[in-house]
């Protein structure tokens, strides 16, 4: 582990009381955010770490949540803005621990969390300890900062869809930041499991999957861009990453009485209805972080089981920037924002 010993977890290092940060007041557009020095550094409450922030990955919950949709904005609402409060966004952070209320990290520890009380879009994040692991030696603090949203959410999305021996899977967004993980679980399962795997995508994100699997591996390849129905491949279980109508038009490959798994799961209903024909059984799924995910995660990094691609790596400033490029969803693989990339 990328760690330092420490007599008293307490302790810190010679802090400043404010930083920069990226702050919105508003809900709308990429340019509600705004890049400002002078933002108190947070203070730390009982169990909970000071991490000078390295790199802050971001996902498309970000934008939506800047944008005003769902649980995040929701919980800005009543926190901040109905306080006269500004909100700072970023779900996912890695850095180096500056001051500890914790015995389980010390300063200097290398380590990276996904918190939903989100902050990461600045130079210091307080986060609980529960939350937090240890980077691993070989995994940089960059890859570690693209990786808590993308892979607690691969990681619990493959165990929850609790696929069995023999199987055939159909997937979607096999390229995206968490479809790129969770395929690359499911390859190891054809040679584990002897299951069946087979994507849906473009011939652009098809090309480029033998970035992180071996495509002789899979059983087969929709291409969603065609103008014609699915083939009805009698398959076991969909794991649906995309939901609304590319998910109820991924239902044609299913046997009856299969298994969805779907994310976000404000799709559940939508696919529920379209599938009471098949009678199929349709589960929304909710990512929830701890340290000891964000360790396994990392873990299988350090191994080499899982890899990541990180696309552009924008300076925290440029917040605006990243989150426009993302919106887009063209991305192949991650977007993470450096904070302080010489931590």
């Amino acid at each position: 582990m990328n760690t330092t010993t420490a007599n008293h977890t307490n302790a810190s290092f010679d802090l400043p009381s404010t930083q920069h940060a990226v702050l919105i007041t508003e809900f709308g557009e990429p340019e509600v955010m705004t890049y400002q020095d002078g933002v108190d550094v947070p203070k730390l409450s009982d169990d909970q770490v000071l991490v000078k922030v390295a790199y802050a990955g971001i996902n498309p919950v970000d934008y939506k949540t800047r944008q005003g949709k769902g649980w995040g904005a929701n919980n800005i609402q009543k926190e901040k803005f109905d306080h006269d409060k500004a909100a700072i966004l970023g779900f996912d952070v890695a850095g180096v621990v500056v001051k500890s209320n914790s015995d389980k990290f010390a300063m200097g520890d290398q380590v990276a969390a996904l918190t939903f009380a989100g902050g990461g879009y600045a130079e210091y994040m307080a986060v609980d300890a529960n939350l937090l692991a240890k980077v691993p030696n070989g995994v940089t603090l960059e890859q570690a900062g693209a990786l808590p949203c993308v892979g607690q959410t691969a990681l619990q999305f493959v165990e929850f869809a609790n696929i069995k021996t023999g199987e055939h899977v159909v997937m979607n967004a096999p390229a995206g930041g968490v479809g790129q993980l969770v395929v690359q679980q499911l390859i190891d399962k054809v040679a584990t499991d002897n299951i069946k795997v087979t994507v849906i995508c473009s011939p652009e994100k098809y090309g480029k999957l033998d970035t992180f699997i071996d495509k002789a591996k899979l059983e087969g390849w929709i291409d969603y861009t065609k103008d014609e129905d699915f083939p009805d491949l009698q398959a076991d279980v969909l794991l649906d990453l995309v939901g609304d109508d590319a998910g109820v038009r991924a239902l044609s490959t299913l046997k009856s009485d299969a298994r969805v798994k779907v994310l976000p799961t404000i799709w559940a209903d939508k696919l529920k209805e379209a599938g009471e024909g098949k009678n199929l059984t349709v589960d929304g799924f909710t990512c929830k972080p701890s340290g000891q995910s964000m360790a396994e995660v990392l873990q299988k990094m350090h191994e080499g089981k899982l890899k990541l691609h990180i696309q552009n790596t924008y300076p925290l400033s440029d917040a605006v920037a990243a989150h426009t490029k993302l919106q887009k969803g063209d991305t192949f693989g991650k977007i993470v924002l450096a904070v302080d990339p010489d931590s």
